[in-house]
């Protein structure tokens, strides 16, 4: 299917289902003319300690899965041209001169590791990232996990920014969050999420070509989780807070706590 957009845009991801939608859900809207997905590097049984860790950390990895699919059951594969890469292959040399030849307006990155400043240098204003999670609420690492498991769903989202050498510090375009209901799971959360930020990212990408945009810059505070966080602990403490009652009491008191976030709305960060 045809771009709806002449805008020129290259993606930069992983190379799970929830990426290749990601990919795909851009490349419907925006002229999309290549896309890198890195391997991924996060390996989560290396966190557990015993082997009930490990059948812990499994089934909840197996779950993630699964539900990819049944959410993202026909992104297979990304349908533009891709390129696969190594872990944090994103900033070789190499792969930038490819990238700048490909004259992108704007440069939208999901799922990456970490882009250091010759890339972020190369594309000066025009890189914007899917952040999973509600900066500056939660930044780091599994920043739709932790929440889940600190008992706070209401600061499970995403946050579209402008991406700078900070960890998930760039100002802010918009935040999205799911429409959390009754019989939720982390993983339908979380996939949810995955959609309003791809709706939202070929949005603000396309607006950005057309007209530059400022951002909402971050205040700072909040919490950083780093992947050395995970454990099967935290695991356990996630589907125990599912089975007594999380989402149902967020959700009979979910004008309240909402009420306490701080977030910016696409009108309000794209101007």
């Amino acid at each position: 299917m045809a771009a709806t957009s002449d805008v020129r845009a290259i993606v930069l991801t992983s190379e799970m289902r929830r990426h290749n939608f990601m990919a795909n859900a851009v490349a419907a809207r925006l002229d999309v003319r290549g896309v890198w997905q890195e391997a991924k590097s996060f390996k989560p049984l290396t966190y557990a300690t015993t082997p009930e860790d490990e059948a812990a950390i499994q089934r909840h990895f197996d779950a993630r899965d699964q539900s990819e699919e049944t959410f993202f059951r026909d992104h297979d594969r990304v349908h533009v041209p891709a390129r696969g890469v190594a872990a944090g292959g994103c900033n070789a040399a190499a792969e930038i001169d490819a990238m700048r030849q490909l004259e992108p307006e704007v440069v939208l990155v999901f799922g990456t590791a970490m882009l250091k400043q010759p890339l972020i240098d190369t594309f000066p204003g025009r890189i914007i990232n899917v952040h999973l999670g509600l900066s500056p609420y939660y930044r780091g690492a599994g920043t739709n996990f932790w929440p889940l498991v600190n008992g706070e769903p209401e600061y499970c989202g995403a946050t579209i920014h402008f991406l700078d050498i900070g960890v998930d510090t760039g100002p802010i375009l918009a935040h999205v969050r799911p429409d959390i209901r009754a019989g939720d799971g982390p993983h339908e959360i979380g996939n949810k999420t995955i959609v309003a930020a791809a709706e939202a990212l070929a949005s603000i990408g396309e607006a950005h070509a057309r007209s530059p945009l400022n951002g909402v810059p971050q205040a700072g505070g909040g919490r950083v989780y780093k992947r050395a966080d995970f454990n099967a602990g935290a695991v356990r403490r996630l589907y125990e807070n599912f089975a007594t009652g999380m989402i149902d009491a967020y959700l009979r008191d979910r004008a309240r706590r909402d009420a306490g976030l701080s977030l910016v709305a696409m009108e309000a960060g794209t101007r």
